[in-house]
């Protein structure tokens, strides 16, 4: 990879390499997908709490075996929804 730039050129790609930087697109996060404890850790609750209320929350979810999963980005785009 090959970056041109004035004076830090080696940081830069170094940077980018990490995933350092501006993100691009409109949702941001990554598609990692998240248990329900991350989920709850995102937003300080109760694990419980986000594995009954998932559905009335309207937050997507995703079953991957007997588990249920939620992509990163899709958590942090509806705390922004539902921001107070």
């Amino acid at each position: 990879m090959t970056i041109q730039s004035g004076g830090n050129g080696k940081k830069e790609a170094s940077a980018l390499r990490k995933g350092v930087g501006s993100r691009t697109g409109t949702l941001g996060g990554s598609n990692r997908m998240l248990s329900a404890r991350e989920v709850a850790a995102i937003l300080s609750v109760p694990e419980r709490t986000v594995r009954e209320k998932w559905r009335d929350w309207e937050l997507p979810a995703y079953r991957i075996g007997k588990h249920l999963r939620w992509k990163e980005r899709e958590v942090h785009a509806w705390i922004d929804r539902h921001a107070a």
